[in-house]
């Protein structure tokens, strides 16, 4: 006895792309329904947290939690504090702003040279060189230095973000001055001015003892600063460490730490009148948008590949190895919203195939199945189909009077597999034709008939498929 392999079945990754799109209202569905939802509780979510920071009493509030909680609170607070003084001085420091790796800088050496003088045969009073020369760095490196270089210079630097732009060192009577300054044209004037002032320094400092302030080098260059390099990365990861630090701590608070945390950092910046209502956020809108067109594009290609029905025509060829001797498109009997892109997705998917009519489609198949008949020398076909009994009864008449009028004599019964007279009577004809129907045809029942005609040696004619897409 003859008996077929169950076959197995293939996905066709175009046709499931195309089932896809003409699933398109699932995909708008849901993804209006996610979009709503996620921008939902987004917004339940943050109005809920905007009306319990509107009506807490911190105190209140604090007094509630335990010791454990409230010292995570405070170690939290603390962290915020860290990251956004390091996070302003970043922004604010002019010297953070300087381009390390091209910094411009213009270097002024001073050299004191005192009146002392060593007598060693009287006694012996003490040198004053040193004490004046860090006179000079002291007041260098002093505010009241540093508002008179902007003011006389038109710097559009704080006081105390100058201070950060000037090095000053000594070396036995030796004074070492470095200025930096974001735009290297302003460096001559700043020299110019801290030459002026320190000339002028020199009368005032001669009552610690006479001396001359003589300048031995001033070169301006744009050099590497390695030091301020090291400095904004450790300033930039100590940053990174704190957050990640805090992002930690925040995921570990309860709902009532996490809004004190917020009502005490409100009040902290002084925001409390600036904080307004919350409203619908549109990123999470999006993201729920994107969230539903995936389940949806999901959904149906989960339904295509785990399928029990037939997809395609083809797959009675592929799947069953009969021949497919033709299909029929069968018009849609739905009443669907916008029909008219259903129209243009199918026109562009069969925009390689010539568009007839189903009654020209039914003569076609008709003739394609006598021709095949005559050329065996047979004039009766039996015709069934595992789901025969709900295929519509106009087709079937349709395709029956086509054949008689080709001279086929045509009989048919329900599915053979279930049916004892049908089975009977398919025997009797010995050629049998198979109609089935995508989207119903059930891939199991459809074998069953085909194995079970195989079984009984009769002449398998092959399929005609009535195409619901």
């Amino acid at each position: 006895m003859e008996t077929r392999e169950r076959p197995e079945r293939e996905v066709d990754l175009i046709e499931l792309f195309w089932n896809i799109l003409l699933g398109w209202r699932k995909i708008v569905c849901f993804g209006i329904l996610f979009a709503l939802l996620l921008g939902g509780m987004k917004y339940f979510m943050s109005v809920r947290s905007y009306r319990a920071l509107q009506n807490i009493n911190i105190e209140q509030a604090k007094g509630e939690l335990k010791k454990e909680e409230l010292e995570k609170l405070e170690d939290a607070k603390e962290m915020q504090t860290r990251v956004d003084d390091y996070e302003k001085y970043m922004e604010t420091s002019v010297l953070m702003q300087i381009d390390p790796y091209a910094k411009p800088v213009v270097q002024l050496q001073y050299y004191v040279e005192s009146d002392y003088i060593i007598n060693y045969t009287k006694d012996s009073k003490r040198d004053y060189t040193n004490d004046v020369t860090s006179m000079y760095c002291n007041y260098i490196s002093s505010g009241d230095m540093a508002q008179k270089v902007i003011e006389e210079a038109g710097l559009s630097v704080s006081k105390e973000g100058f201070t950060e732009l000037i090095q000053v060192s000594q070396n036995v009577g030796t004074i070492y001055i470095s200025i930096s300054y974001a735009d290297a044209g302003k460096l001559t004037d700043i020299s110019n001015v801290v030459k002026s002032l320190l000339q002028q320094k020199s009368s005032e400092m001669q009552k610690l003892g006479s001396h001359t302030l003589e300048i031995v080098n001033e070169s301006q260059n744009v050099v590497v600063d390695t030091a301020l390099v090291e400095r904004r990365d450790s300033i930039a990861n100590s940053i990174v460490t704190l957050k990640s630090q805090l992002q930690n701590l925040k995921n570990g608070m309860s709902d009532e730490q996490t809004t004190i945390f917020k009502a005490e950092l409100a009040e902290m910046n002084g925001e409390e009148e600036e904080e307004e209502e919350p409203g619908f956020s549109i990123k999470f809108v999006i993201l729920g948008a994107l969230v539903g067109i995936f389940l949806a594009c999901a959904w149906i290609a989960v339904r295509m590949i785990f399928t029990a029905r037939l997809q395609s025509p083809e797959e009675i060829r592929n799947m069953y190895g009969i021949r497919l001797l033709g299909e029929v498109t069968l018009p849609s009997q739905k009443k669907r919203f916008l029909p008219v892109i259903d129209k243009w997705i199918l026109a562009i998917k069969n925009r390689k195939k010539k568009t007839i009519s189903m009654e020209e489609q039914v003569e076609l198949v008709s003739t394609n199945i006598a021709l095949f008949c005559r050329q065996q020398d047979i004039d009766c076909v039996y015709i069934t189909g595992s789901e025969y009994k709900s295929i519509d009864a106009a087709i079937l008449k349709k395709i029956k009077e086509s054949l008689s009028k080709h001279k086929i004599n045509v009989k048919d019964g329900e599915n053979i597999a279930y049916s004892a007279p049908s089975l009977q009577s398919c025997i009797e004809v010995g050629n049998v034709l198979f109609i089935e129907q995508t989207g119903k045809s059930i891939y199991d029942e459809v074998y069953n008939e085909i194995n079970l005609a195989t079984e009984q040696k009769c002449n398998i004619l092959g399929a005609v498929i009535l195409n619901n897409k």
